[in-house]
């Protein structure tokens, strides 16, 4: 893929608020955005540009519903990218991602898609969650297959549903369509705040207004574990983030 090759295909694009900037790289980096977080996208198309690559942030409307709906446009916004560039390796991130070297290695990876599976619990059960805030996408049959079935059941989602959630039932239903690989943690935008010093793509979420829930519980958790930490302080001279070793801002504590 070359620089000019995709600048004449930009050209023929509508002119509208997307934001776009090309260079001469094996894969496309595509994301969206709804006017609140412009900003932010705007941020991240800097970010990639300072590493030459190559992205398109599609602009989306606020659709109605919750937070949850907007999220639930990623499989649409993926449908029309592969039209868009139906040859491209396409990577998929949330705009709320920060590269901070050389991504190409996400090429070493196999299957039609590639995603972060990170396990969850629930009293003794435990199972995989797909995470899409990193995702490539290849140029075949099956990838297609995926985003039709994901799209599928975003459409039939209802309140408080996320993309993710609807991803589960999409792929619980789509046995051998597609193949389906794990990205490596240093690629899977893990929170900067959980990040090893190593990962090449982190994610930092934004305080969305939207997301009132969020935002206080994103608080309270702050103002808990000040709060340990001092009682923890005074009674061993160390913080509970030093002695267990937890991280902050992407660094293990020692």
């Amino acid at each position: 893929m070359t620089e000019t090759h995709l600048r004449e295909r930009a050209a023929n694009m509508a002119d509208d608020s997307d934001i776009r900037h090309f260079f001469a790289t094996d894969f496309l980096v595509v994301g969206f955005f709804t006017p609140n977080y412009e900003p932010a996208a705007r941020a991240f198309a800097q970010n990639l540009a300072e590493h030459r690559i190559s992205h398109h942030l599609y602009a989306r409307p606020i659709v109605e519903g919750d937070w949850y709906s907007q999220t639930r446009q990623k499989p649409t916004v993926l449908a029309h990218a592969r039209r868009d560039y139906p040859n491209e390796n396409l990577i998929f991130m949330d705009v709320d991602c920060r590269v901070r070297g050389d991504i190409s290695g996400i090429l070493n990876t196999r299957g039609d898609v590639v995603m972060r599976t990170k396990g969850t619990a629930k009293g003794t059960q435990r199972a995989l969650k797909p995470t899409t805030r990193v995702l490539l996408l290849r140029p075949t049959p099956g990838a297609d297959a995926f985003i039709a079935g994901w799209e599928g059941t975003c459409r039939s989602a209802g309140p408080g549903q996320s993309a993710e959630f609807m991803l589960i039932h999409a792929m619980s239903d789509s046995p051998e369509i597609y193949s389906v690989g794990t990205l490596p943690i240093r690629l899977a935008g893990i929170e900067l705040h959980d990040a090893h010093p190593d990962a090449v793509i982190v994610h930092d979420s934004i305080r969305d207004p939207t997301r009132p829930a969020w935002a206080l519980r994103r608080g309270a958790q702050k103002y808990f574990r000040a709060g340990r930490n001092a009682a923890y302080r005074l009674a061993t001279g160390k913080t509970y983030d030093e002695l267990y070793g937890k991280r902050r801002a992407g660094q293990k504590i020692q």
